[in-house]
């Protein structure tokens, strides 16, 4: 066990899986709609493994936001997509100032947020 960066102590796979589902996830085409059934066990992952800090925790709220909007049952397409514009923003961040081997993953979880958020 290792302790990464802005992330709880875990194996240095977890984090690399999780953006790499999340990244496939987004890119795959199989998000068609504002409410992907697999949204709320995808954010509850990213929301237990991310472990609130200065880098984080602006992450996190975004994170909680676009839960609450799918949870509402009516989310406002206008909201999410500026909800994900600001997550793209925040994770593009995150990636400048992570460590060499999350970089690009992160740079690319930015990526495919934006496109999704763009998209919408």
């Amino acid at each position: 066990m290792i302790s990464v960066t802005n992330y709880k102590t875990v194996t240095m796979e977890q984090p690399t899986e999780l953006i790499t589902t999340t990244v496939t996830s987004l890119n795959d085409g199989g998000i068609t709609s504002i409410i992907p059934p697999d949204a709320f066990p995808l954010l509850d992952q990213w929301l237990d493994t991310l472990e609130p800090s200065g880098q984080t925790q602006q992450i996190i709220t975004s994170l909680n936001d676009l839960k609450s909007q799918i949870d509402s049952g009516n989310p406002d397409a206008v909201v999410v997509r500026t909800i994900l514009l600001d997550l793209s923003d925040q994770t593009s961040v995150l990636a400048s100032n992570a460590d060499a081997d999350l970089r690009r993953p992160l740079a690319d979880l930015a990526d495919a947020i934006q496109t999704l958020a763009t998209s919408l």
